[in-house]
């Protein structure tokens, strides 16, 4: 292991909210990134992954270690042109991007897109994915300063959450609302994240940072026919992952070779110090991710 990337799922867990799946390890870490060390029972060994492969990786725990054990399936070739650290910021962002956007979301080229929370680590990623995916990108955060880099990263439009997001995404969409909302956020902000749809609009609830219930108005919901669905990458299959893996690398990796597509690293910690790294992400204000060098 030479990296490992931090998800506040990783701070849910060790506060006793989210445990891992069962089989998996229960050592926190969602993603990592180093070389392969061994080849496991029934691992092809003249197939494409070999001992001293650059890899990064996709993980149900155990990235917060200095070794991890990762499903064949999890595994994508780190470009050479992308370091360990860099590396270490991208698998889980960008399947949980690939999964929410293409998969649940059924993003088309042409269709407008809201994502809030866009500027931390799993934002970064969603924008720049939606960009490439041929949509038209609005981002939302509490602060302008912040999200004025998405710009570069694919961002169209930049708005500020609270009551009058709604208000804002209509100035910017000539009154008629996105198609998809990716919320990184929950919370009560959830109204506001809706109200924010077209007719017919859907919303991708990803993220519960803000709170986990809140009172919502189902007749507007109805009334404007508005889908709603809950998505989590962790709980799913490994066959099921395998599956996201391998179309979001088909996609990604040629991006990423050209720069397209980059990982967003917002501060880096040796891993010595992962109580602090913890502390970072708590606090908050991270551009991109924090991660761990091992």
């Amino acid at each position: 292991m030479q990296g490992a990337g931090l998800n506040h799922a990783d701070l849910m867990q060790i506060r006793g909210y989210y445990p891992p799946p069962r089989g998996e390890s229960e050592v926190p870490g969602l993603e990592c990134a180093g070389t392969i060390l061994r080849l496991g029972p029934g691992v092809d060994p003249t197939g494409p992954w070999q001992v001293g492969a650059r890899i990064m990786a996709l993980l149900a725990g155990g990235g917060h270690g200095e070794r991890a054990a990762v499903p064949v399936g999890q595994l994508m070739p780190l470009l050479d042109s992308l370091s360990f650290l860099e590396g270490a910021a991208l698998p889980e962002a960008g399947l949980t991007a690939w999964t929410n956007l293409v998969v649940e979301g059924r993003l088309e080229a042409g269709e407008t897109v809201l994502i809030t929370g866009a500027s931390g680590g799993m934002g970064t990623m969603f924008v720049q994915l939606a960009h490439e995916l041929g949509a038209r990108v609005l981002a939302a955060g509490r602060s302008r300063e912040r999200l004025e880099p998405l710009r570069k990263l694919g961002a169209d439009e930049l708005c500020l959450l609270g009551e009058d997001l709604p208000e804002q995404v209509r100035e910017r969409t000539e009154g008629r609302g996105v198609d998809l909302v990716i919320d990184l956020v929950g919370g009560a902000g959830l109204n506001s994240h809706l109200a924010a749809l077209r007719s017919r609009g859907r919303l991708i609830l990803v993220g519960l940072l803000a709170g986990r219930k809140i009172e919502l108005n189902l007749g507007d919901v109805l009334s404007r026919r508005l889908r709603i669905q809950g998505s989590v990458l962790r709980a799913r299959s490994r066959e099921e992952k395998a599956e996201l893996v391998a179309g979001f690398a088909d996609f990604a990796l040629p991006r990423l070779a050209d720069g397209r597509l980059r990982p967003v690293v917002d501060r880096i910690f040796p891993f010595e110090a992962v109580t602090e790294a913890y502390t970072a992400l708590e606090s908050g204000g991270a551009t991109g991710k924090i991660v761990l060098a091992v």
